[in-house]
């Protein structure tokens, strides 16, 4: 199927980052993906508690500005350095709030043609990681308005691995 000048303009493909590997594995397969269709990549993050000091003594303070601030520009390095490659165009959003509506949120207001996100981790951690919090790929997979892709926990094969 070829394009015409009907078609609508490329859409984005919005990727769900977080701090694991199986976040990585998803952006590098996503770039990938948005490249061989020529769409833009939306890169989102939805801060969590891993991107807060952990010491509740902390909590409003400078100090805790600061590592919010350092954590975030850290995320952002991550994932300019994981697209180093990546020949299209590309954003980063760093937001706030429940991940499961403000992924929906930004993939329905750029009329998105997919969300991708890492699927569950391996290893010692995996099991206290789903006990202690809640699935957003399994719940965009049952709630989401458009296709979710979940990629497994580890680069996908010549890509290398993944931070």
């Amino acid at each position: 199927m070829s394009p015409s000048s009907e078609d609508p303009a490329p859409r984005d493909l919005v990727v769900g980052f977080e701090t694991y590997a199986r976040s990585g594995a998803a952006l590098v397969f996503a770039a990938d993906l948005a490249g061989r269709l020529r769409v833009r990549l939306r890169v989102v993050h939805v801060q969590d508690s891993a991107d807060h000091p952990s010491d509740p003594d902390l909590a409003g303070s400078d100090l805790e500005a600061r590592y919010v601030r350092d954590t975030l520009a850290g995320h952002r390095a991550d994932v300019a350095g994981l697209l180093a490659d990546f020949a299209g165009e590309w954003s980063y959003a760093d937001e706030s709030g429940d991940a499961l509506r403000r992924i929906t949120a930004i993939a329905h207001d750029c009329d998105a043609l997919m969300i991708v996100v890492g699927g569950p981790g391996t290893g010692p951690g995996t099991l206290l990681h789903r006990w202690s919090e809640r699935s957003v790929a399994k719940e965009l997979a049952g709630h989401a308005e458009r296709p979710v892709l979940v990629v497994p926990g580890r680069p996908p094969p010549g890509h290398g691995d993944a931070h």
